[in-house]
This record gives C-alpha cells, sequence and structure tokens, in this order.
C-alpha cells in the first residue's frame, strides 16, 4: 500500500487565466507549488537548465517545489515578457487568442515524503481522466474559485489537498513500479538526503563515497543502512533511476541513444549500452524501435 503524508493547505490563489501568444510569463515559485491545467490549447513550461515541457490541451503540470519558471504558449514568437502573480487576473473573454489555463498557487505544510517528488510532475488527458479522476477534482475547485464574494476557500483548500495527495500517488507509483522503494528510506534523514539527490540529479556522477558524503555518513554506513532500509545498494539503486529515466527517454524520437546516455549520467554510449542491456535484456536501439512502432 502507498502512505501518503498528511498535507495542508494553508493558501491558495486559483484562476481560470488566458496565455496570449507572443507574451512570455515569467512565475516566482516563492516556495508555493504552482500547478497548471491545459483547458483551450496547448502550452509550454520552462526551467532554469531544463528542456522546454510541452502539455497538450487536456494536460497538466505542476511544480510542486515553488521552483522559478516560464510558461508560454509555443509555436509563437515571444516578444513580450510579463511577470504572473497571485491572485492571478481572470482571462478575458473578449481575447481568443492564445491559450486558457486553469492556474494554481498553492501552499502548504507537510511532512518529509514529498521531498522525493521531482521539481516538475506533468500528466496527459488520458492520465488526468483515469484512476481517481484528477480532472474531476480540478473541474470542482475551478467552479469553487470562480464563485466571487464568496468565501469558499475551505471547500476549495480541502479540493486543492485531494489532488495534491493524488498527485504524490501518481509519482510514488510510478517509483515503485519501476522497481525503486524510496518511500522506504524516507524516514531517515541520513538516507532521505540521498534519495533525494538520486532522483534530482541522476545525471551526476555520483560515486559511493560522493553519495555518503551528500547524506553525512561515512561509505560503510550508508551501504549497509541504504541497503537496509531500500532494500539494495545505493549505486544499483541509482543505475535503475538512470534506467528508468533512459526508457521514459527512448520513448519519443526526439532525441539520440548518445543525448539520452548524456541525459542519464554516462559519459560514453559504450558504458551506457552495457548498463541498459544488463538491467533491460535488450540494447537501446531495440528498446526504441519496440516502443515506437
Amino acid at each position: 500500500m502507498i502512505r501518503v503524508p498528511e498535507l495542508r493547505v494553508t493558501a491558495l490563489h486559483a484562476r481560470l487565466i488566458r496565455l496570449v501568444n507572443g507574451t512570455r510569463y515569467q512565475v516566482r515559485g516563492n516556495m508555493n507549488a504552482m500547478a497548471y491545467n491545459a483547458e483551450c490549447g496547448s502550452f509550454a513550461v520552462k526551467l532554469p537548465n531544463r528542456d522546454i515541457i510541452l502539455v497538450e490541451e487536456g494536460g497538466h503540470c505542476s511544480l510542486p517545489k515553488g521552483t522559478d519558471h516560464e510558461i508560454y504558449v509555443a509555436g509563437h514568437r515571444l516578444c513580450r515578457v510579463q511577470r504572473l502573480e497571485a491572485p492571478f487576473v481572470p482571462a478575458s473573454v473578449s481575447n481568443d487568442s492564445g491559450s486558457l489555463v486553469f492556474a494554481t498557487s498553492i501552499a502548504a505544510s507537510t511532512n518529509p515524503l514529498p521531498d522525493i517528488v521531482p521539481e516538475v510532475v506533468t500528466l496527459t488527458r488520458q492520465e488526468m481522466t483515469s484512476g481517481h479522476r484528477l480532472d474531476l477534482v480540478f473541474g470542482m475547485l475551478r467552479q469553487h474559485a470562480a464563485c466571487e464574494g464568496e468565501d469558499r476557500s475551505q471547500i476549495s483548500n480541502r479540493l486543492a489537498e485531494i489532488a495534491a495527495i493524488i498527485l504524490i500517488e501518481h509519482v510514488l507509483r510510478e517509483i515503485k513500479a519501476e522497481g525503486l522503494n524510496a518511500a522506504a528510506g524516507m524516514s531517515d534523514p541520513h538516507i532521505r538526503r540521498v534519495l533525494q539527490a538520486i532522483h534530482e540529479s541522476p545525471q551526476e556522477e555520483w560515486s559511493l563515497e560522493g553519495l555518503a558524503r551528500h547524506g553525512g555518513l561515512s561509505r560503510s554506513v550508508l551501504a549497509e543502512r541504504f541497503k537496509a532500509t531500500v532494500g539494495q545498494p545505493p549505486i544499483d539503486y541509482l543505475t535503475r533511476v538512470r534506467m528508468a529515466r533512459a526508457t521514459r527517454l527512448l520513448e519519443t524520437a526526439e532525441l539520440s541513444v548518445a543525448d539520452v546516455a548524456f541525459r542519464v549520467g554516462y559519459q560514453s554510449d559504450a558504458s551506457f549500452h552495457k548498463a541498459f542491456r544488463r538491467m533491460m535484456g535488450v540494447s537501446p536501439s531495440s528498446y526504441r524501435r519496440a516502443r515506437l512502432r
């Protein structure tokens, strides 16, 4: 059973907004989680030193750690820059140029488990409409946010908490499906720091010594404690995280195998091919061909 921490929303701003074509919106996270639903049209999100994330209509993008970012309508020359801040300016019904996005800014208190949640969480329309029907939760939140002059904060906050818990469950379920038992090590602050480093930056040239230093432990203590709590040695776990990310990247035709290898922390194609074949049973190219048929 996947256990999700108690989470309490302390402040919430939610509004249907319009992203105007040609405008780059800069967002300061200020430690608040941000969430965007593509209601009509698509949009792009750009974080520092990260690839552009495209979100199609019906899809969702969350930034649970309050990371600074930019959001805009892709496919248009960006000639204007504007700050996007909560409380948001509502969408103008008279202007149909751009994409309609339901934007939510959330301040919340919780226990340390979400440390393992990545900087960005994206869901497709299909993922939004399956399982716990996150699309319906955000739909109810949007209805309450649109009630001008009425204090619906208690209901809106509870709906935001439900949405956040479903998103955390989604992330933890994906991690578990990849054979990774991250949640088991979160009660130990030293192991939690190591897990966070691995999941945040699997492309780094981590060694056992480097991970131990990051977690504030000796190599031997980290190796013993990590295996006892997580179920496998730290470097084996790192390799699994890298391979999980590699398979997701290989399932698109946008990056070459060499680019995928570099993005998951391998400096040579040969070492990446060897590690991938050992874990997946096929070469990266064969895996991609099978997935893209």
